[in-house]
């Protein structure tokens, strides 16, 4: 760590991509602001020189604000921020607790991202520039059945960061989107925790590749993202999902067309 190592803030940073791509950072020599609802979780992250930890529920447009002047205040300015904070569930249309989950998926992967953005821009235009990174899903760019509140949240994320590249490109301010398919990662751990099972092999069997993704596979995107070598890239939405979005989901990945009733290849 020195005078002129870029600093950034993590938001989701206690477990999965947000972990993942907090250690990767600080590994490059960055310092990071690591920041989640659960103050416990991120004990792994405390006492390092190059990393500071708050409490940050980012539906709470003060908590945004009170994290980014961690960065000033910790490390002297604020280069980037990953907005990777979120939450999901399932239920029907018309279940009982539907409106109470839509609004909850609104407040923290929508709201939540407008938050950081909105908290991020003062230190961005005082120093010329910035780099945002916002974990969207592929749920953002089709629909799963009864995860509506979810598909919602994150098809307008992805729609917020292609309107707010095109509104902050003049300031030099960047932001990009990051669309994991089925990810190793704290959301999927209650699917995931007892091993393979019906529904994450029915996930897996869906991907082309036939394998769920990493958490650090998401965190190398973010990290391409807010780096330099992504200085031309703005208002991107970078899957990452094994080839998911790619298929057109009216074949079998393994199966595939027959042509005169031979399979091409």
């Amino acid at each position: 760590m020195s005078e002129q190592s870029p600093v950034y803030w993590v938001t989701g940073a206690a477990s999965g991509i947000g972990r993942a791509l907090t250690e990767s950072l600080v590994a490059g020599g960055a310092c990071v602001v690591a920041t989640d609802i659960d103050d416990d979780a991120l004990s792994w992250a405390k006492n390092h020189p190059a990393m500071a930890t708050q409490v940050c529920d980012v539906a709470s447009a003060d908590d945004n604000s009170a994290a980014v002047a961690a960065a000033l205040d910790r490390f002297g300015g604020l280069q980037g921020v990953a907005l990777n904070a979120g939450v999901s569930g399932s239920v029907t249309i018309d279940g009982e607790d539907a409106l109470e989950l839509l609004d909850r998926n609104l407040a923290v992967n929508l709201y939540g991202v407008v938050h950081g953005v909105r908290a991020a821009l003062p230190a961005f235009r005082a120093a010329g520039s910035g780099a945002i990174t916002v974990t969207a899903s592929t749920s953002g760019m089709a629909g799963d059945p009864t995860l509506w509140p979810y598909n919602a949240a994150k098809g307008g994320v992805i729609n917020l960061v292609r309107s707010l590249a095109v509104e902050l490109a003049p300031e030099n301010i960047r932001i990009n989107a990051v669309a994991p398919g089925p990810t190793v990662s704290g959301m999927t751990e209650g699917l995931l925790g007892g091993g393979p099972n019906p529904v994450s092999e029915s996930l897996r069997q869906r991907v082309p590749m036939q394998r769920w993704g990493t958490a650090a596979e998401s965190a190398a995107a973010h990290a391409f993202l807010l780096s330099e070598a992504a200085s031309f890239i703005t208002g991107a939405i970078l899957p990452v999902d094994g080839g998911v979005t790619a298929n057109t989901a009216q074949f079998d990945p393994l199966g595939g067309p027959a042509v005169g009733g031979v399979r091409s290849g």
